[in-house]
């Protein structure tokens, strides 16, 4: 389509052409100039925005003209992410809103073309009068939009559209001579209320004018890159985990484990979701239930849980509470993670803390020699650690490409060397990749889960998201997701998402069962977490925390092992557990009737012998 403008208006000026025998001499600096206006306008507390793009063209040199006729085309483009039934209501919602006036405001015919999903709107105005150099020829297309505005309560997310790659700013006609010049003018406006500036994408200029604040972006650096703005430097969410556990066994009825529950029980192990420093995470609970039997936190930082359920029923186990996560302001942000890449490994040198992070794993292939030579080519004549995070972000995104079908299908994990080799990639291969390159760059690396893409609203499926964490002195976690295949990297401070856990080797999941039963695979099926943003005032002083559920009111460490937890996991899990609480009770009443016989027989001996003893008194009387 973008060939198909240029032909149009090639020929059109073609066509336009009074005298061409004169034009080279009479040309001047510029002979047209079009220009192409587009403002994204969003008001604080609004879930859209509006778009206005003018199309401005301009006659420069008075020998030419353009005659009423030919066609301007517009795109308005689809969220490509986004279901198939979330593009149909947004292109709706488009149409509906939308209008092309002159700049009179006078109403213009349109046609619409709308194309397959993912492939967005096409808007064709017809020219409708002559432009000569005294009457410039005027377009506006406005319409309302939810695809370039994220909000989750005072946390707003601006984006903008980039430029393709194949953008001219300038064009010269081979047989004319003729200079057009092409403007494309983006801004992003918005009101005085709106929260902190946060993020900013690319360099932007800023103005100021009756209580609206006007971000300007130049053409040059939209080549490719989306203008993004994020406002807010706090976000409040609101989790939920439902776990429905399946009955596993079949034997022991209701009424007996009634009774006695310990003869039918299984104990789940599950992880909830964490604190974490760089965006000073923090949880907040409402309710567990049932309580937890121990909560622990492993050596990564993880919050896990035992929680004990009936293995002869369905069972339920519930979580609510709230997360709540900060960023710094664009005046705060640190950058203590950018230091000089020979400083960077001289401190981390010899440290045993970061040495698990460096080694290989089935999926993190670091000793393939594939690996190797990517990871040592991406390294050299590398200044800085961001520069060697931007080389292998880059790498990353322009070697893998993202496979959606995989990702809305079983998806099996195939590791970095396959992954690199074609394989299909979701943003588990992505992060697999980073860490492999990393690790065999000799960068400690880990692996975090969580959920990102987040709304005020939890989507029917929410899934899981994989991305990347950097250990670097005096800064702690740093977080990289290259599966935001961008030059505006994802990188540091992340409020559009929640951490849940991190891993240092293959293991993705913190879900385990102890259970007596033959159970050959668990899956995670009956478990369900829906993670939202809020925009209602919460109380969190009213909420309890993991330490409120355990005995000692203190979260255990796991170098700490809790043995009344293990041994009582081991006899309610175990067949030889099992055993033991069976026959204990009846060993138990055993013993108590010998004592009572025992101590009964003892007492008939006495009463016997204090008989004989009162009748030998009696009769040595007589």
């Amino acid at each position: 389509m973008k060939n198909r403008f240029k032909n149009i208006l090639l020929s059109i000026i073609l066509l336009s052409f009074l005298a061409p025998s004169t034009s080279v001499v009479n040309a001047q600096e510029e002979d047209f100039v079009i220009d192409t206006n587009t403002e994204v306008n969003y008001s604080t507390g609004d879930d859209f925005a509006t778009v206005t793009t003018e199309y401005i063209r301009r006659v420069k040199n008075s020998t030419y003209y353009f005659p009423a006729s030919g066609e301007k085309i517009f795109h308005i483009p689809d969220i490509a992410d986004n279901s198939e039934e979330e593009i149909r209501a947004e292109r709706k919602y488009k149409l509906e809103s939308q209008s092309v006036k002159d700049s009179n405001g006078n109403n213009i015919n349109y046609s619409i073309e709308e194309n397959s999903i993912g492939e967005g709107i096409y808007v064709t105005v017809p020219n409708y009068r002559t432009t000569t150099s005294n009457s410039p020829y005027h377009i506006i297309l406005e319409y309302k939009t939810h695809d370039y505005v994220l909000k989750i309560g005072d946390f707003v997310n601006i984006i903008g559209s980039s430029l393709p790659t194949d953008t001219v700013f300038e064009n010269t006609d081979e047989q004319t001579g003729t200079l057009t010049i092409f403007h494309y003018n983006f801004t992003i406006v918005v009101d005085e209320d709106i929260p902190t500036l946060a993020k900013a994408y690319p360099k932007y200029k800023k103005r100021e004018e009756k209580g609206k604040q006007y971000f300007e972006f130049n053409q040059a650096d939209r080549i490719g890159a989306s203008p993004s703005l994020e406002f807010g430097t706090s976000v409040l969410y609101k989790f939920s985990l439902e776990y429905t556990t399946p009955q596993t066994d079949n034997f022991i009825p209701e009424k007996y484990s009634n009774l006695f529950n310990a003869l039918s029980t299984n104990v789940y192990e599950i992880s909830l979701p964490r604190e974490f420093a760089e965006t000073n995470q923090r949880v907040y609970l409402e309710n567990i239930s049932p309580t937890p039997k121990d909560i622990y936190i492993d050596e990564e930082g993880n919050i896990l849980a035992l929680f004990e359920i009936p293995a002869n029923k369905e069972g339920k186990i519930e979580i609510t509470g709230y997360i709540s996560v900060e960023q710094d302001s664009l005046e705060e942000q640190s950058k203590t993670f950018d230091m000089a890449l020979e400083d960077y490994f001289a401190q981390i040198k010899g440290s045993e803390y970061i040495r698990r992070y460096l080694s290989p794993t089935e999926y993190w292939e670091i000793n393939d020699e594939y690996i190797k030579q990517e990871a040592k080519t991406l390294l050299q004549d590398q200044g800085t650690l961001l520069d060697v995070i931007k080389a292998n972000y880059k790498y990353v995104n322009d070697k893998l490409e993202y496979d959606q079908n995989k990702a809305t299908s079983e998806n099996t994990r195939i590791g970095a060397k396959e992954a690199l080799l074609g394989g299909p990639s979701v943003c588990m291969e992505y992060a697999d990749v980073m860490i492999s390159l990393l690790r065999a760059q000799g960068i400690p690396s880990r692996a975090a889960l969580g959920y990102a893409n987040l709304r005020e609203i939890a989507p029917d499926n929410q899934v899981r998201h994989q991305w990347v964490q950097i250990w670097v002195p005096d800064y702690g976690w740093l977080s990289v997701d290259p599966t935001f295949e961008s030059s505006n990297i994802k990188i540091g401070q992340m409020v559009d998402r929640i951490l849940w856990e991190v891993f240092n080797d293959d293991s993705l999941s913190n879900i385990k069962i102890y259970s007596a039963n033959d159970i050959v695979d668990l899956t995670t099926e009956g478990f369900v977490v829906q993670v939202y943003g809020v925009t209602d005032e919460v109380d969190l002083e009213t909420l309890k925390t993991y330490s409120d559920y355990t005995s000692s009111g203190e979260i255990r460490d796991s170098q700490e092992p809790n043995i009344g937890s293990f041994v009582g996991t081991a006899l309610k899990t175990t067949t030889l557990g099992k055993a033991i609480l069976v026959t204990l009770p009846i060993f138990l009443v055993l013993v108590a009737l010998i004592a009572i016989i025992s101590f009964i027989s003892i007492l008939i001996k006495r009463q016997k012998g204090e008989k004989r003893e009162k009748k030998h008194g009696r009769e040595s009387s007589n």
